[in-house]
């Protein structure tokens, strides 16, 4: 109890200081950028803070048959977006190192942003109940009793983490925050070899030819 209590204070406190920077930041307000900086860090930092308790927290410390994958894919997903918007927030008030070229403001779009937004939500939505109607369990460090090929998954294997780098694109968009757009190549390589390949090693070794087959059938992303 005490530590979903510690997360969700810190969780709390992370997304009302965000709050308060996007309010700011997309407004007509004006704010000093030292404030602007201190009210990103505190946005950032205790968001870092609260990835890492998960992982330490509630991650298996021994491997009871399922993949050996690095961490939760959804707290992965997190630290990359967050992780986008605190080196945004560090060059753009501190270091002023390098300015985003004006191209690619062609990515800045609330609309396009919102659009993904749903989408990857949609997609998410699908998977979650492709699982919960075999009553199987979508997370994986829990072990895997079957082959899922139905609904969603005749057209992809992995839609969830698909979903989550759409959902990544389109926060990115929709807060004009160009990082966070740019940290999906990074969100993409952590799942691809420490997530997605641990689970297909894990699964064809579990299920063999069954497995095989479908890996052969149904593309790995789209």
């Amino acid at each position: 109890m005490f530590k979903k209590i510690l997360l969700y204070i810190i969780m709390i406190y992370s997304l009302g200081n965000y709050f308060q920077f996007f309010s700011w930041y997309l407004g007509d307000s004006q704010m000093i950028i030292e404030d602007a900086f201190s009210l990103s860090l505190h946005s950032s930092l205790p968001m870092f803070l609260a990835i890492f308790l998960i992982h330490i927290f509630y991650y298996p410390k021994i491997n009871k048959d399922h993949a050996s994958v690095i961490s939760f894919p959804p707290i992965i997903f997190l630290f990359f977006t967050n992780s986008g918007f605190f080196i945004s927030t560090l060059n753009l008030y501190f270091l002023r190192l390098y300015n985003v070229p004006e191209f690619l403001n062609v990515l800045r779009s609330y609309e396009i942003g919102l659009l993904l937004i749903i989408s990857a939500l949609i997609i998410f939505i699908i998977s979650i109940n492709t699982f919960n109607k075999v009553d199987e369990n979508p997370i994986p460090t829990s072990s895997t009793t079957q082959i899922i090929s139905g609904s969603i998954y005749k057209y992809t294997r992995n839609p969830m983490y698909l979903a989550m780098l759409i959902l990544q694109t389109g926060i990115g968009m929709s807060l004009s925050m160009m990082h966070i757009i740019f940290f999906v190549i990074f969100t993409y390589i952590a799942l691809k070899y420490y997530v997605i390949l641990p689970e297909e090693k894990y699964l064809e070794k579990k299920f063999g030819t069954q497995y095989l087959v479908y890996k052969k059938t149904v593309r790995r992303w789209l």
